[in-house]
């Protein structure tokens, strides 16, 4: 059997790796993630000062965090929680929820995207605690 054979029966064997596909797939939300930023109007004065005083910790499981509606202007507090736990009414949203996924990790000043049933919405994460 030639060299160039077994080559070819190796590649033919051996189907690219998907690596590829989720290296793609990663530098693509990566750019997303900076088109949000830029794209995002500046935070107005009092985003700032909110902005300024809070700690620079990401957004974890039981993490009680501010943003504002990019497009209303208005900021709301959620608490974010286990499924079993999710509570909308009292504030308590689950980690599943759309929203929720959106700030998972995220910091403070960070401008996330949420799919929702009315189209795509913009968040500015405002404030981290817990």
């Amino acid at each position: 059997m030639s060299s160039q054979h077994v080559t070819r029966l190796r590649r033919e064997s051996r189907p690219e790796a998907p690596i590829g596909k989720f290296v793609t797939e990663a530098a693509v939300e990566a750019d997303n993630r900076v088109a949000r930023a830029i794209a995002g109007p500046p935070p107005t004065e009092a985003e700032a000062e909110i902005l300024a005083a809070a700690a620079h910790e990401p957004v974890r499981l039981y993490s009680r965090v501010s943003v504002t509606d990019l497009e209303s202007g208005e900021q709301v507090s959620y608490r974010i929680v286990p499924e079993d736990e999710a509570d909308f009414e009292r504030g308590a949203l689950s980690i599943s929820s759309a929203i929720g996924r959106a700030l998972l990790m995220e910091y403070p000043g960070a401008v996330v995207a949420v799919k929702a049933p009315g189209g795509e919405r913009l968040f500015r994460l405002l404030r981290v605690e817990g």
